[in-house]
Formats: structure tokens, C-alpha cells, sequence
């Protein structure tokens, strides 16, 4: 594992898991999990003076364009989680962003981000040098977890749901955030898979802005005997919006009430 060195470029915080960010299984759920990643990364931002107020006064703000979260050890009801992150350079257009999640010491789940400066007007990317404090690294770090180099189109699948864009799905900059896409992709998967199984591992690239009211379709095609690939399009015009890939393993605990 790589951490700069330098206390300025790492932050950490500690969440507690609330009953609200679990499954029916008692596990967090992935889309909380990814809200903690969020939340320190906006604290750390801020921290460097590029957090979103200051990049909104600019004119530009920050958009996920990738994410890869893998979480090997279950995590449950009240278990308190140390997460810390810290920037990993830059890679063409997007500032690379690592993350690591313990409880009591032990790695319970890693992660890794790119991340896109869009100009609030034109909704065109700029280059990230362009906000980034000089003490960010440049070149980037060895990641914390390696996603494949590229996503595939999906194009057949065996599941297929229908949801629309609820203000709750928008975020500050006015369009559907990150964790929804992962909330709808886990919807797509066979019952009797989420039942006996958890999420473990989650790979996304976020392709297209999505905005309230907008029909979606979730769609999702077994690659394995744990793994599925999914797409999230856009139901008005057929645009891709998201492409994943997620991995699942056995739960540890069945559901209490069926006991």
C-alpha cells in the first residue's frame, strides 16, 4: 500500500454504521459505504481549497467518472469504521483518489477513484491542474485496488428493471449521484442471489449525466457464477449512463426474521 507521506494529503474520519445503512442482512450496504468514501473525500477537498464551494465560486465543480470499491471482511450493524484517503496523482483528465476502510486495525474494505473537473457551464472537463494544490502528486501512486483497464457494453442481458429519477437521487450539482447508480445496479440482480449473497466488490465508470424525471433501466447479465456486468441507460433515448461490474460471496448471517 502507497500513502503520501506528507500529513497534509491524508485525511481520516471514523463512521459509525446506523441501522439505516444496512441491508435486511444486517451488512452495510455498498451505496452507504461509497457515501463514506464521498463525504471525506468532500472533507479533504475542502481541507486543500478545492472542495465544492470553492470550485462552484470558480466556476467548476468535481463529478465521480470511475469507481472500484472491493470489501473482503463483512461489515455490520455498529461496527465503527476508520477510513482514511489521500490523493494518488493524475492520470490524463482525472485526479486519482485512494481510500482504505479498517475496523480495530484490520482492512475491511479499499478503494480507488477518478475524479473529473467539469466546467459548471459548458459540462465540459478541464484539466485537474488546474485546481489542484501544489503539494498534490502529479504522477500517479500504485493503486490500493487495480480496476480492468476497461468496462465492456452490455449487450444482452437476463434482468431488466425500470426505475425514475427521484429528488432524492440528485446531488449538489444537479444530477443523479454516484450512489444511486450503484443502488439500482444491486436491484438488478436475482433475488435468490441477494438473498445467499453480498455485494464484495464493485466497479463502475459513470459515462452520462441523468436528471430528474428521466425513466432508467437496470440491466444486468450473469458473467460467472458470482459475478454480473450491468447498465444503467437511459430509457428517453437509449444512452448509456453507467457501466458495472459487481462481485458477490456468501453471507455470513441470514436474515433474523426468518429464523
Amino acid at each position: 500500500m502507497t500513502i503520501p507521506a506528507e500529513p497534509a494529503l491524508r485525511h481520516a474520519a471514523s463512521f459509525t454504521v446506523h441501522t439505516f445503512e444496512i441491508d435486511a442482512y444486517g451488512a452495510l450496504d455498498v451505496p452507504a459505504l461509497s457515501g463514506y468514501l464521498g463525504e471525506i473525500a468532500g472533507r479533504h477537498a475542502r481541507e486543500l481549497g478545492v472542495g465544492m464551494e470553492a470550485m462552484f465560486a470558480r466556476g467548476t465543480t468535481w463529478v465521480l467518472g470511475r469507481q472500484r470499491i472491493e470489501v473482503p471482511g463483512e461489515v455490520r450493524l455498529g461496527d465503527v469504521l476508520h477510513v482514511e484517503t489521500w490523493p494518488a496523482g493524475v492520470e490524463r483528465m482525472a485526479a486519482l483518489r485512494d481510500f482504505v476502510v479498517r475496523r480495530d486495525g484490520e482492512d475491511v474494505a479499499r478503494a480507488t477513484s477518478h475524479w473529473l473537473v467539469l466546467d459548471v457551464a459548458t459540462r465540459k472537463p478541464l484539466s485537474p491542474a488546474e485546481v489542484m494544490d501544489p503539494r498534490m502528486p502529479r504522477e500517479p501512486l500504485p493503486p490500493i485496488v487495480r480496476p480492468p483497464a476497461r468496462l465492456h457494453p452490455l449487450t444482452a442481458w437476463d434482468e431488466d428493471r425500470r426505475f425514475t429519477v427521484r429528488y432524492s437521487d440528485i446531488d449538489v450539482n444537479m444530477h443523479v449521484t454516484n450512489t444511486s447508480y450503484l443502488a439500482w445496479a444491486v436491484e438488478a440482480v436475482p433475488t435468490e442471489l441477494w438473498r445467499s449473497s453480498r455485494l464484495a466488490a464493485v466497479d463502475v465508470a459513470f459515462l452520462a449525466e441523468c436528471h430528474h424525471g428521466s425513466a432508467i433501466r437496470s440491466r444486468a447479465r450473469r458473467t460467472g457464477p458470482a459475478g454480473f456486468s450491468h447498465a444503467i441507460v437511459r430509457e428517453e433515448d437509449g444512452r448509456e449512463l453507467a457501466r458495472l461490474a459487481t462481485e458477490w460471496v456468501p453471507r455470513s448471517a441470514p436474515n433474523p426474521a426468518s429464523t
